[in-house]
């Protein structure tokens, strides 16, 4: 990535760090950019190069963490035994802990059901590329709305579980056909 590069990833970063900054105080919808850009400490002209609404930081903020876990899991196992799922689960729920107060800021501003149709539109574009999921549209879509639904009500409620502890519940919420015995 040359500096030009990194310089515009530092100034959407900024951005959204401004917009959960307003999100502390303020409703999604009451958020004014500049007030927005106050927060994030650049100019007006730096925002809208970079974005035409509050909604395209909200949908870079979710592409980007969903980016890093997917390079997170690029490193593990991909079949789905009983131990990767485990791995794989507690790893993403440790991931999305590293989140929470952001998450958080995002349901109680009432955005809980944008981010959950993000989550589905981003697993159903993962379906059209692992061929392990490509033969099964159903099995995709169970697994994204309640492995989210699942995250979404872990952090709501303060995270009382460890993300072993939520890997193992989950688990055990899983068809026992899904995973291969190994």
């Amino acid at each position: 990535m040359n500096y030009g590069q990194q310089e515009n990833v530092r100034v959407k970063n900024q951005i959204v760090d401004g917009l959960f900054k307003e999100l502390e105080t303020k409703k999604f919808s009451e958020i004014r950019i500049a007030s927005l850009i106050k927060s994030a400490g650049v100019g007006r002209v730096s925002y809208y190069r970079n974005f035409d609404n509050k909604e395209e930081i909200l949908d870079y903020y979710l592409k980007t963490i969903i980016e890093s876990r997917q390079k997170q899991r690029r490193t593990q196992n991909v079949i789905l035994t009983k131990k990767s799922v485990k791995q794989d689960l507690s790893s993403t729920f440790l991931f999305f802990l590293e989140q929470k107060d952001r998450f958080l800021l995002l349901f109680n501003s009432g955005l809980s059901a944008y981010v959950i149709e993000y989550f589905r539109s981003i697993s159903n574009e993962l379906h059209h590329q692992d061929p392990q999921l490509s033969n099964n549209l159903y099995l995709t879509s169970f697994l994204t709305g309640a492995l989210s639904s699942v995250l979404f009500e872990w952090l709501q409620r303060n995270t009382p579980e460890t993300p072993d502890e939520m890997a193992d519940i989950v688990l055990n919420l899983l068809p026992k056909q899904l995973l291969e015995e190994k």
